[in-house]
């Protein structure tokens, strides 16, 4: 039965309905903190590798820097030959609070960079850290430092080393890839040309969930990145794909169907126990945890047509979220606040990316018809989103803030890409 979730629920009855649209991000996405840049300097001023490294280091950190929306970057530098104080005033007369320099060297197959920021008001090292990592891992090492002047200067959790997963059809198959956040650095993990669906990051950003039909029945596995090994998760008859971990990831809420309607399971990742915690004569589908784990968040057409619902674990209570012509794959925010999905108001609409609050008091639109816009996923710090859309022609991997602004292709890999999942 070689059919994804989707052509379950298209093929559900629809009808039209009214609900508020509106956009209001609440957010203000102004950088907080003027961070000078000074030159990457190579340690050897002679090698011509230190000085490469050097280069491609201070592009992919000032990138990272720039994405991550806290700080304005000055590089407004002072002359080479300036005296530290010279070079201190220099950047506190150009507004920079704190200034980040770093030295880059090769040494045999290794890469490393020396990092130092500064407070430049009171003179003092908030960082000072020496970062070593094979010469091919540069690009990991410059998205470690980011993250690690992210949490040195703003308390957050930087999110440069983070990891999309997503299915691609480069291959003429259907494949599990993983890239890097910036769409960059994308490598194949599946290769068994078969039909692989659905990869879904457990917590720790050490394995991955994900439907195969390589035995002929939709299975779910683990994929243990560390290991390189796949284990079976549910291999019932019928449907078996995962939505989401819990945060400890020690259970994953999977649809699985055991050749009758589909109904959401809670399976347990270390014993496979699977339980049921919903029974629809219908299809229930798509289920997303809620960051305290109490709740689960799924699709269901029990309304009629395919809609939000909600239900709290501990006693079965179910609430109706929306009230939309269609909708999909739900994606609880990290912080809890919205439910991110794709959806359409009414039955003629394209389909486009929405939230809805966690009470289902609030719906607010993201895209507005720019292709048709899929399978929303967050980041690990709640603050952007990423989603598939065919605005450019074939299905790709798109990043914009959570309010809706600043979408963004991902990369450039060839063919379609589908259920991106934005994992630590």
């Amino acid at each position: 039965m070689k059919i994804a979730l989707l052509a379950f629920l298209l093929a559900l009855p629809a009808s039209a309905t009214d609900v508020y649209i509106g956009i209001d991000s609440g957010k203000d996405s102004r950088p907080q903190w003027k961070l000078g840049l000074d030159a990457f300097r190579a340690k050897d001023a002679a090698s011509r590798d230190d000085a490469e490294l050097a280069g491609k280091l201070a592009n992919v950190v000032r990138s990272d820097l720039m994405f991550s929306r806290y700080f304005e970057i000055v590089e407004d530098r002072p002359p080479v030959d300036a005296s530290e104080d010279d070079a201190r005033r220099h950047w506190k007369t150009r507004g920079a609070v704190y200034l980040l320099q770093a030295e880059a060297s090769r040494s045999g197959a290794s890469a490393q960079v020396k990092v130092v920021v500064t407070d430049l008001e009171a003179g003092a090292e908030l960082l000072s850290r020496h970062y070593r990592r094979e010469a091919g891992g540069w690009r990991a090492l410059a998205h470690r430092v980011c993250d690690d002047v992210v949490r040195q200067l703003t308390g957050r959790e930087g999110i440069a080393s983070t990891k999309i997963a997503f299915t691609g059809d480069r291959t003429g198959d259907k494949e599990i890839f993983v890239m890097d956040y910036d769409g960059e650095n994308a490598r194949q993990l599946t290769r068994n040309r078969s039909i692989n669906l659905f990869p879904r990051w457990r917590p720790d950003g050490k394995a991955l969930a994900f439907t195969s039909y390589k035995d002929g029945n939709p299975d779910l596995f683990l994929y243990d990145l560390e290991r390189g090994k796949i284990t079976p998760l549910s291999d019932r008859q019928g449907l078996n794909l995962p939505g989401g971990f819990s945060r400890d990831g020690k259970r994953l809420a999977a649809t699985v169907s055991r050749g009758s309607n589909p109904n959401i399971f809670l399976i347990d990742v270390e014993t496979r126990k699977a339980e049921s915690i919903t029974s629809h004569r219908g299809v229930d589908s798509s289920p997303t945890f809620s960051p305290d784990g109490l709740q689960v968040a799924f699709i269901s057409d029990r309304a009629g047509n395919p809609q939000i619902h909600t239900l709290e674990i501990a006693t079965g209570r179910t609430q109706r979220l929306t009230h939309l012509n269609w909708c999909d794959s739900p994606s609880w925010s990290p912080t809890g606040e919205w439910i991110a999905f794709s959806g359409r108001a009414h039955r003629k609409d394209p389909i486009d990316i929405f939230l809805v609050d966690n009470t289902g008091t609030r719906t607010l639109q993201l895209t507005h018809g720019e292709g048709s816009n899929e399978s929303p996923s967050w980041s690990p710090d709640g603050r952007f989103l990423v989603f598939t859309s065919t605005r450019e022609g074939r299905r790709r991997v798109f990043r914009m803030d959570a309010d809706g602004s600043a979408p963004h292709a991902l990369g450039d890999i060839p063919g379609n890409a589908f259920a991106p999942d934005w994992g630590d």
